[in-house]
């Protein structure tokens, strides 16, 4: 197979994984990236069939080396739009002009027309290089499919380092081309496949944070609370937090003015808490905290820096101030005590502090932030025959 027929066949590869993109895009026209990828695989394929018909002087190379880099800037921009930014910026625009400016000022100054063609070169690798930097600097995984596209790109600038650097010194000038075209082939499958793919992981994590979150308020749900379980979240103790009176507020301000106070708050909580602090949305106007904190009157602690998070700050909806406080149920997990246990332990806390007049903390030994409440064997038997005693809401 001659060099000219591997031209048409790594065009008509870079056309297929164009239009590839491109008939993605229009049956899924959220994901605009693919625009990009498509245009820049389409403008690669058309340079690349005109090749083998163009002047070879190193001026029309470098020219060459313009147009293909004008394809590279489009694949960029596809990352670019994919990270949530502005595809095209100023600098981008200008950098295809940079393998040609380069090597007619070369040219012109050193009147080496051929050392141009080499700046030229380099110019484009190095454009190329940056591009990897940015698509590496944002992976998820060494081996995930964007890191597999900057793979792919590198390993394309290679062989285009290669193929010009040792040509007629490893092998003739027909090997390295045939070994760039043949190599191109490849690439543009791979990258093609990769973009592809990390669409599909997007789409695929956007699934599972859904799956573990609460829609309303964006904090984890019960099933997020369980897959953070299995992944070894460091749990020692438990807040249940309930606000008070809630129907009051739906009777009020109605539905979506309650549905803003909880949004609000879990806001608040979410700010208060440790990084490795989880905040769970039970159901309704409950929610958990499950903490690292080791000890109760650290718990306690927090439990309180929440009641007083709700109670002296009102929520604002609608340019009306809705004000709500909580009671706070607090329980420490003994050891690797079933969670089930520990959050029971902590309800029947919170029902006391309902009990008792609400808007406070209560742990599950029944005590109040500031009393020197221990963990003694008496104390935890006398709570567990409450909670079987609790009686039935």
């Amino acid at each position: 197979m001659d060099n000219a027929t591997l031209h048409f066949t790594d065009a008509l590869v870079n056309l297929a994984c164009g239009l590839t993109c491109m008939s993605l895009w229009l049956n899924q026209r959220k994901d605009a990236c693919l625009t990009y990828w498509g245009g820049g695989l389409l403008l690669y394929g058309l340079v690349n069939s005109l090749f083998p018909f163009a002047p070879s002087t190193p001026l029309w190379s470098s020219a060459g080396l313009s147009c293909l880099k004008a394809a590279d800037i489009l694949l960029w921009a596809g990352f670019r739009l994919f990270d949530g930014k502005r595809p095209i910026n100023r600098r981008l625009t200008t950098l295809p002009l940079v393998p040609i400016s380069t090597c007619f000022v070369v040219g012109e100054l050193m009147g080496d027309w051929a050392l141009g063609e080499r700046g030229a070169l380099l110019a484009y690798c190095a454009i190329a290089f940056a591009q990897v930097v940015y698509v590496f600097r944002r992976r998820l995984g060494v081996f995930g499919p964007r890191s597999i596209s900057a793979y792919a790109v590198t390993l394309n600038v290679a062989a285009v380092l290669a193929v010009s650097l040792f040509q007629g010194i490893w092998f003739t000038a027909v090997v390295g081309d045939s070994l760039f075209l043949l190599t191109d082939h490849v690439v543009t499958i791979v990258f093609t496949l990769a973009v592809i793919a990390m669409l599909g992981e997007r789409d695929y994590r956007t699934v599972l944070r859904t799956a573990h979150r609460d829609l309303l308020t964006g904090v984890l749900n019960r099933s997020g609370l369980a897959d953070a379980m299995t992944k070894g979240a460091n749990v020692r103790s438990l807040l249940l937090v309930d606000l008070d009176n809630f129907k009051l507020v739906n009777d009020r301000f109605g539905h979506d003015g309650g549905d803003e106070v909880l949004r609000d708050f879990a806001g608040r909580m979410t700010r208060a808490v440790a990084a490795d602090d989880l905040v769970v949305r039970l159901g309704g106007e409950e929610f958990l905290i499950a903490s690292s904190r080791p000890s109760l009157g650290e718990a306690t602690a927090l439990a309180d820096t929440i009641r007083r998070a709700a109670k002296e700050r009102p929520s604002v909806v609608g340019g009306k101030l809705i004000a709500f406080t909580t009671s706070v149920g607090v329980a420490m997990r003994v050891g690797q005590e079933d969670l089930d246990c520990a959050i029971k332990r902590a309800d029947m806390a919170l029902y006391r502090a309902k009990e008792e007049g609400r808007d406070q903390v209560i742990d599950d030994n029944f005590g109040k932030p500031g009393r020197k409440d221990d963990r003694e064997d008496a104390n935890v038997i006398r709570l567990q025959t409450l909670v079987r005693a609790k009686p039935v809401a």
